[in-house]
């Protein structure tokens, strides 16, 4: 009866590995290209979902990515736009600058 039994199992290997999916599904690789797959659909998903013009997206967030770019533009049109270098000789300093100031936010646009 186990001879029987290991025989069966044995077959069953040997089939699964032979044909299509279930073949990718017992190949390491396989399953490695399976789980890539399925968290890069979940990534996408979430993306469609939240991210840019997604339907799910709260409109604050793009008036704050707005309000971000133009000051952002503001101050290289100015002149005081984050540089890492020194100036004349183009070489960086390593001292760090202090971030901008952020914008005033109504109550009301933060969730």
């Amino acid at each position: 009866m186990f001879d029987v039994t290991m025989a069966h199992a044995a077959a069953a290997a040997t089939v699964a590995t032979d044909t299509g999916l279930g073949g990718l599904v017992l190949e390491k690789a396989g399953q490695y290209v399976l789980i890539i797959a399925f968290f890069g659909s979940i990534i996408w998903f979430l993306r469609f979902l939240y991210g840019p013009k997604g339907i799910f997206r709260d409109p604050a967030w793009d008036r704050w990515n707005d309000e971000a770019r133009r000051e952002n533009a503001s101050q290289a049109k100015a002149g005081d736009g984050p540089d890492c270098s020194d100036g004349a000789d183009g070489v960086a300093s390593g001292a760090a600058r202090p971030p901008a100031a952020a914008s005033a936010i109504a109550e009301g646009d933060r969730p």
